[in-house]
């Protein structure tokens, strides 16, 4: 087994939350490998006694109350819950989901249903694949997205149908266009009515004839869909390589993604997956640390975790402007993810993330991250900062231009505290705080 140091936490906490705060690192080295990861997949906190987050009526941002009807409000909220949960990996997970079984406010036109959705995802976020998969077929705000809410005998919809195959479970090549036909006639009889609030079954609606799905034969409803599409050999594989790319590898090898798809098939829950792939010797790599981009929420949630910032709704927006606009993914598909984070556009907006976050860090927080002892060189200011922020050990080049930037500013200046926010800056948009 691969030793147990900094590096490895930093590595694992990167990937399994939002940030690592200096005594989070210091806690999981006590932990071992093994207790850190059991803690993590199980949505147990890494502290003993941690404080659960708020609720929505208790939390404020830019000392206002949040509006429960405002949508930039629910942004808020939830990256306050990514900021403030003691289960970091439930979020990372509920936010997995959401892009994965992807649906949009500006088409669903009601944000409590998207928050009841969201709260679907949390809910079986380290749970069974297929439960949660059943459940998002009769979700409402699923239902309006892809029109299955009007899926009735005599003229199904396929749109659910389709995307329930190529993107949640089996991708693309694993079905035809006979099956989508099939899957449809299976999945009707399913309605929502936006004034009641109500989902229901009516058998009237539902098309009761014989059809041949997958392979398959009988006079299929719903729950069969689920039941035969998780039947197929192309399902663990499919989750495995997006688990795998979301957690550890753009391009994991074929390998390592039939090993993590024969846990999906035989493993009761995504827990039990994640804690196997954790403390897997090849997650900790060496190729695969620092290899795979931030997504916004990780980006400005990390920070603001780290630095101790307010929330604001300022903050909620940079998310927008790089590219993340939570309960609202460009489309079924949901997020691209890896360098499409960082075109020019997106980019600038984490540039302008990094001068906000600096400009609102109080002077004693940047005491804080000022280092302690005998050691006070610009080495010592750019490390103690690393550290305090939760970054793995800079690369040479990055090392190299902040050192000589905190010797200019800091160390050789009449005034430093100027010199301090714009270190801080620096490191906000470094390689290394891009990049997990």
């Amino acid at each position: 087994m691969k030793p147990w140091t900094e590096k490895e936490v930093l590595h694992l906490l990167g990937r399994a939350s939002f940030s690592a705060t200096p005594g989070e690192v210091d806690r999981c080295l006590k932990l071992g490998r093994e207790e850190t990861v059991r803690r993590l997949t199980s949505g147990q906190s890494l502290a003993d006694g941690a404080a659960s987050a708020l609720v929505f009526s208790e939390v404020k941002a830019d000392d206002r109350s949040l509006i429960v009807t405002g949508m930039g409000d629910q942004q808020t909220y939830w990256l306050y819950r990514m900021i403030a949960s003691p289960a970091p990996l439930v979020e990372k997970m509920t936010l997995f989901w959401h892009g994965h079984f992807a649906s949009s406010q500006y088409k669903v036109s009601d944000i409590k249903l998207m928050v009841r959705q969201n709260d679907l995802f949390r809910q079986h976020a380290l749970g069974s694949f297929r439960k949660l998969t059943e459940e998002i077929g009769q979700d409402p705000a699923m239902m309006l997205y892809l029109d299955s809410y009007a899926n009735q005998k005599g003229s199904p919809n396929e749109n659910y149908a389709r995307e329930m195959m190529e993107l949640f479970t089996l991708g693309i090549g694993n079905y035809t266009e006979q099956d989508v036909k099939e899957a449809a006639r299976s999945l009707t009889g399913w309605s929502y009515n936006r004034k009641t609030d109500i989902v229901q079954y009516q058998e009237a609606r539902h098309d009761a004839g014989h059809k041949v799905f997958l392979g398959e034969a009988g006079y299929f409803d719903s729950a069969d869909v689920v039941r035969v599409v998780f039947k197929q050999a192309a399902l663990p594989k499919f989750l495995a390589t997006k688990l795998l790319q979301y957690f550890a590898a753009e391009n994991p090898s074929e390998a390592w993604i039939d090993c993590v798809a024969g846990n999906i098939a035989k493993m009761p829950t995504i827990g039990n997956v994640l804690y196997e792939l954790f403390v897997s010797d090849e997650f900790y790599e060496e190729a695969y640390r620092m290899s795979l981009v931030k997504n916004p929420a990780e980006y400005v949630a990390g920070a603001m975790r780290t630095l101790g910032l307010p929330l604001t709704a300022a903050f909620r927006a940079s998310m927008g402007l790089m590219g993340m606009d939570l309960y609202a993914p460009p489309d079924v598909s949901g997020w691209k993810g890896g360098a499409s984070w960082l075109a020019t556009s997106r980019l600038i907006a984490r540039y302008q993330f990094a001068e906000k976050a600096a400009k609102r860090v109080t002077e004693d927080q940047l005491q804080s991250l000022v280092p302690q002892g005998t050691q006070t060189g610009p080495e010592a200011y750019v490390e103690g900062w690393r550290r305090g922020m939760g970054l793995a050990p800079l690369g040479k080049n990055t090392m190299n231009v902040l050192t000589q930037y905190a010797a200019e500013t800091i160390m050789n200046s009449k005034k430093p505290a100027g010199g301090k926010r714009s270190l801080l800056q620096l490191l906000l948009i470094s390689p290394e705080a891009q990049m997990k």
